[in-house]
């Protein structure tokens, strides 16, 4: 059975082009189903809630909030996937272009 966890970094901002990566690289890991991370609109979290993405602690994200969304096989898969989101945002392995600069 699938689970679906959020994360919610308050007052967190990462332009959307940043944001479609991560969210690609934690989609491709090993146990995520699907995974998005998006700013905390009601837009975005209406577009999270008919993807099945969007839990609890999502649903009180406000609009200047980054919601972490994965849809994965088991909890540990998908708490492993968030924390591998909240690694690249904070510029973690494989988040810079070739000449160091960060690409979020």
């Amino acid at each position: 059975m699938s689970v679906t966890l959020n994360k919610v970094r308050r007052g967190f901002y990462a332009n959307s082009v940043a944001l479609m990566r991560i969210s690609r690289k934690v989609a491709a890991l090993a146990g995520v189903e699907e995974a998005s991370l998006m700013i905390g609109t009601p837009a975005n979290r209406d577009l999270l809630a008919g993807s099945r993405l969007l839990a609890p602690e999502g649903e009180q994200a406000l609009a200047d909030d980054l919601v972490i969304a994965v849809r994965a096989k088991d909890a540990a898969s998908g708490q492993s996937a968030i924390a591998e989101a909240e690694q690249l945002l904070s510029g973690g392995q494989g988040n810079t272009d070739k000449w160091g600069q960060s690409r979020v």
